[in-house]
């Protein structure tokens, strides 16, 4: 639960306290006839109040709180209007010889020229201030009783929040970067340690592996020598095949010498015959065999007293 609030409301020279929880549970009122007595009547006011009481708004009468309306003033943003009464507070309020704090806002929305603006003597404020320090209380803010829209913080207040603010700030990056290095460690160490637990797997899988490899490498050798059998086979059965063609269609007369095939179907027949272009005839009618053709003249021999034909026959593409 949130601690209880005491709210404190200054008038001239009277103070008057409220506790409040979820309703008024106590008041207490006192006086003051000095500035820097004003201090002293706050912490007494605090130390009657009922325990649990650790926050503290003011509210400021009139006076000592001066509050105007404001018009004809230039359509800065609102963010400048404060900074500009500030900087003209003596023309818009009584000083009194005392400096002032002040604060300023538009009235509706938008820039309409009418502003509302309140000031205080800094010196009743900075008493507030170190009335609810001296009483251990955390003061929220600093109002005037017909504007509370507006704030009268003394200016030490506001800088020393700022500078809490700025240190909070420091620590919250800080501690950010404290986390952001320590999930970036954990995230390094977590991957060094996967990477390690891969590194022995594949230490256990490397010997099994291997195994494997091998043995893919004698099955890819073994399907090699098959498919190089299989290929002799079949062109031992071509050349067969043409041996004999080409010897059942010479003629009873003719003989061949020698013949060279390959398997483009391509080779020489040399051979010796009554008649060449009787053979040449045979072979050119024979599936097997394409673009038979003679390499030069047949050359006339006599054996045996008979006169016979020595040939060269080309056949395939180029007859080499």
């Amino acid at each position: 639960m949130r601690a209880a609030l005491l709210r404190l409301r200054v008038g001239r020279s009277t103070l008057r306290a409220e506790a409040v929880r979820t309703g008024v549970t106590w008041v207490g009122e006192a006086s003051y006839a000095e500035v820097i007595e004003l201090a002293d009547a706050i912490a007494r006011l605090a130390a009657e109040a009922p325990a649990g009481c650790r926050r503290l708004t003011v509210v400021l009468e009139r006076p000592p709180a001066q509050c105007r309306t404001l018009s004809d003033l230039p359509p800065v943003k609102a963010r400048h209007l404060a900074v500009l009464v500030a900087q003209q507070a003596g023309r818009f309020f009584r000083k009194n010889g005392q400096a002032l704090v002040t604060d300023a806002a538009w009235l509706g929305k938008g820039v309409s020229g009418v502003a509302r603006a309140a000031a205080v003597e800094e010196p009743l404020v900075e008493a507030i201030v170190a009335g609810a320090r001296a009483a251990g209380l955390w003061l929220e803010t600093i109002v005037p009783a017909d504007a509370s829209i507006l704030t009268l913080l003394p200016s030490s207040e506001r800088k020393s929040r700022e500078r809490a603010a700025q240190h909070r700030t420091k620590r919250l990056a800080l501690a950010t970067c404290g986390v952001w290095l320590t999930v970036g460690a954990l995230f390094c160490g977590r991957l060094l340690w996967e990477q390690r637990a891969v590194e022995r797997e594949l230490a256990a899988l490397r010997q099994p592996l291997a195994a494997v490899l091998d043995a893919r490498r004698e099955l890819r050798d073994a399907e090699t020598t098959l498919n190089a059998i299989a290929a002799a086979e079949r062109e031992r059965g071509r050349s067969l095949e043409v041996l004999s063609a080409v010897t059942g269609a010479l003629p009873d007369s003719g003989f061949v010498t020698s013949l060279a095939w390959s398997a483009d179907g391509s080779g020489v027949l040399v051979g010796t015959a009554r008649r060449a272009t009787d053979v040449l005839a045979r072979l050119d009618r024979l599936p097997v065999l394409s673009g038979v053709r003679l390499n030069g003249p047949a050359v006339r021999e006599t054996i045996a007293g008979r006169e016979w034909e020595r040939f060269t026959i080309l056949f395939g593409k180029d007859g080499s």
